[in-house]
């Protein structure tokens, strides 16, 4: 009798399981392709509004003759040199160099940094420097106006310079030890 029992609520309760599943929810998931396109749009938008201020900033400068570098950034010489010698990628170079905001105010100045020595293209600079550094020829200087995104971008340098700051670099080539090919 007890068998009969167990072996009755056994069946009631597999059919009681049975017939009362519920289905399982799916989670509400987010494109990922809608959050990049978000980021996408925020950054152009961005880089928009750096752009027109730095264009005005320009425009006000009456004193300097700015170039568009074809990188997204401009620049000024301060001193030419067109018999010198050009920056090519792999030469090591002997520079300094100064960093301010878009105020003016210093950030490292020249004598912080020092004279630094570069090996064009191999070292660690935020995108814009690579690209200045051969746009001039030895005992060349420039002012370069860097909006944020050719600069430090979102990360900043984790010191000094914070997240999305356009800067402005005094730069210039003190010598060129041309790269020898082998």
């Amino acid at each position: 009798m007890f068998k009969l029992f167990s072996y009755t609520i056994l069946f009631f309760m597999l059919l009681s399981c049975k017939n009362n599943r519920q289905t399982v929810r799916e989670p509400i998931s987010h494109s990922r392709q809608m959050i990049d396109m978000h980021s996408v749009n925020q950054n152009k938008l961005l880089n928009q509004r750096e752009e027109a201020y730095i264009v005005k900033m320009i425009a006000k400068d009456t004193l300097h003759h700015y170039i568009n570098s074809g990188h997204g950034f401009w620049y000024y010489y301060i001193q030419s040199n067109p018999k010198g010698q050009q920056v090519q990628t792999g030469d090591h170079l002997t520079l300094n160099y100064s960093i301010k905001d878009l105020s003016g105010n210093n950030i490292y100045t020249a004598d912080e940094i020092g004279k630094k020595n570069y090996w064009v293209d191999h070292e660690n600079y935020f995108r814009g420097f690579h690209e200045a550094v051969k746009l001039l020829k030895e005992g060349e200087a420039a002012v370069f106006i860097f909006p944020s995104n050719a600069a430090y971008g979102y990360h900043g340098d984790e010191k000094k310079i914070g997240s999305n700051i356009p800067l402005i670099v005094q730069l210039k080539i003190l010598k060129i030890n041309k790269h020898k090919k082998a």
